[in-house]
């Protein structure tokens, strides 16, 4: 069953389905764009990305404990007679928004006007997001980048036990230092404390300063209020 809105003027819109599924990107496409791939949490699938805004996109979704879910390149959509894509379907606070990451936010306001109809119809929001915004905050992105990889590579390593120990010190003692519990000088004989720390942070139950500054031994770990 295809879905279909009214037309707006050219710009009807019409799909196969709105279950979010990642699109395949063809070939020819990866050749054109700054393709990557990588392999996330929140998207279980290996994710495909299709410029660098769009990888940080998703990696700062990862440190949203708001977003419980995203999916990139979601639909297929049909605009008149032209395909199209969306790049990004999130789920957050039990609120879902279409994304659509662009140079300095510019798309075509007939096409938007169009993309925000069809999508209120469904429940949902289509949203717009300059590059330069998400670009902006690389220093972010690059620390989930880095949490990620780790707790991607240990993702049946049961550390369920830890979390809970440390959770409660950390609260008691207001924080931590990253390296009061992490080894500098053997890091892989700590490696589930680490592990533990990390996924906490990634669940919203601790914090950190991200935006300034590498994560490393120095940065302290808070309990969220």
């Amino acid at each position: 069953m295809r879905l279909r809105d009214r037309p707006a003027q050219d710009e009807s819109i019409s799909t196969g389905s709105l279950t979010p599924c990642q699109t395949c990107t063809n070939r020819e496409f990866r050749m054109a764009c700054d393709y990557r791939m990588a392999q996330m949490l929140k998207h279980r699938a290996p994710s495909e990305f299709h410029s660098i805004a769009e990888y940080y996109h998703a990696l700062l979704l990862e440190g949203d404990p708001a977003v419980t879910r995203y999916v990139p390149q979601p639909f297929q959509l049909t605009i008149g007679k032209r395909r199209y894509v969306p790049d990004c379907y999130v789920v957050r606070d039990g609120n879902v928004d279409v994304v659509e990451l662009r140079p300095r936010a510019e798309f075509d306001e007939k096409r938007r006007q169009a993309l925000q109809a069809f999508f209120n119809l469904h429940g949902m929001r289509f949203v717009v997001i300059p590059n330069e915004t998400v670009v902006s905050r690389q220093t972010e992105a690059l620390n989930w980048q880095m949490i990620l990889q780790m707790l991607v590579c240990h993702q049946d390593l049961d550390t369920t036990q830890l979390e809970l120990e440390f959770f409660e010190a950390v609260w008691r003692a207001g924080g931590v230092q990253f390296g009061d519990r992490v080894r500098r000088s053997d890091r892989s004989s700590s490696r589930a404390q680490e592990v533990a720390l990390l996924r906490l942070l990634h669940q919203g139950k601790l914090r950190a300063e991200l935006t300034r500054q590498r994560f490393g031994y120095d940065t302290e770990l808070r309990p969220c209020l």
